[in-house]
């Protein structure tokens, strides 16, 4: 039974370590910013192993830490641990680096998304260490990058070309199994009008309207068709326009405008597939005339939802040791994203599983319960001592 002392300790190290994700400076690396601090941090704590480990840079300045733990039967493939060490910003928090614990829990920016997964996974291997037990196959554990913007991490590791048998991807999950999630493509739309007066309005072409327009279609159309494509864990499609810009004056008929949309992917979906019937909707909805005005660039970014089937050896292998340590277990889908779509993309069978509630991702008052961190590591140890059944 691990000690909530040690990994409370642990978990509260990682929180003090800032990491924030810097996003579009994607090399930017000074404090808070950048995930080197805990890098050096997890290659230290298994230092005293004597595993050989790897850094891996994704960005400029922004590592990948691999650590290697060999098992028994060599010629498998191995079992992937994999938590990302960078958080999101800190807006509005008061002392996030400082680590809380409180009435059970542990306060802090990450000490949910996902340091403590990161923090029960790292346990969970040392005491197997310590104990001296070696895994019926090898184990490759992850602290990677840049989960929280782009996924440059989980992209370089997916195509490293490691041989994988699973991936277990740390994130708060509330000790459930995640077999199915979203993915998204997040795209811009601008609408290309004409400059006039606005005195003249009929000497120009509002670009704003002509948005307004696409907006109409994109939620009727969607409110029509997506109800209908259903997915049993994860719902249905989602879309929404979440950001516009347009205009330059009080009195000047706007000549552009952008809508950033966000559409969420069920498994089954494709982004280029979701594009074109969005574009479709617009060709078939409005005049030729304003189509012509309508551009629809590249997406910014596109993940693919992931699914591993729920009867899948993996997920039956990660179920039996929750219901070993708690009685219950639970398989579930959800409408957000992780990095377990690029190692799902890259054939290895993939789910999702660590302490902590999703709410509490991002938010100010962030936090885990400690009960569920301790439970984490010994279902993941429970989890890696059966790692001969989690493939087909």
């Amino acid at each position: 039974m691990t000690t909530s002392e040690e990994a409370t300790r642990l978990l509260c190290d990682l929180v003090a370590l800032p990491s924030v994700n810097p996003e579009h400076d994607a090399g930017f690396a000074e404090v808070p910013y950048g995930e080197g601090r805990v890098v050096d941090y997890v290659q230290r704590y298994f230092r005293r192993f004597d595993l050989r480990t790897e850094r891996q840079e994704v960005l400029p300045g922004r590592e990948n830490l691999l650590v290697f733990i060999p098992g028994q039967d060599c010629s498998a493939s191995a079992i992937l641990l994999e938590a990302h060490t960078d958080t999101v910003d800190v807006q509005g928090m008061n002392a996030p680096f400082a680590p809380l614990v409180d009435n059970g829990r542990v306060y802090g920016r990450g000490a949910c998304d996902t340091k403590a997964s990161l923090a029960a996974m790292m346990l969970a291997l040392k005491e197997l260490l310590q104990e001296g037990v070696m895994l019926p196959r090898d184990c490759v554990f992850a602290a990677v990058a840049d989960e929280e913007f782009h996924m440059a991490g989980a992209q370089s590791v997916a195509e490293r070309g490691m041989h994988l048998a699973a991936a277990v991807v740390g994130e708060p999950t509330g000790l459930r199994v995640v077999s199915a999630h979203d993915g998204h493509m997040y795209v811009r739309m601008v609408a290309h009008g004409k400059a006039a007066h606005t005195s003249t309005p009929e000497q120009g072409v509002n670009a704003i309207y002509i948005v307004n327009e696409v907006i109409n279609v994109m939620r009727r159309r969607a409110a029509s068709v997506y109800p209908e494509r259903r997915h049993p864990l994860c719902g249905s499609p989602l879309l929404m326009v979440s950001m516009i810009n347009g205009g330059t004056s009080f009195h000047v008929v706007p000549d552009a405008c952008e809508i950033a949309v966000d559409r969420r992917l069920i498994p089954g979906e494709t982004w280029h597939d979701a594009l074109e019937e969005v574009k479709d909707w617009v060709a078939e909805d409005l005049p030729a005339e304003t189509c012509k005005r309508v551009e629809f660039e590249p997406p910014d970014k596109a993940v693919a939802a992931m699914e591993t089937p729920i009867g899948h050896p993996l997920v039956h292998t990660l179920r039996s040791a929750i219901e070993a340590e708690l009685g219950r277990s639970q398989v579930m889908g959800v409408p957000w994203n992780t990095d377990a779509s690029h190692y799902a993309g890259a054939g290895i069978p993939s789910v999702v599983f660590g302490p902590g509630d999703v709410a509490q991702a991002h938010s100010i008052g962030e936090f885990v319960e400690i009960r569920q961190l301790t439970s984490a590591v010994d279902i993941l140890k429970r989890f890696l001592l059966k790692g001969d059944a989690v493939s087909v």
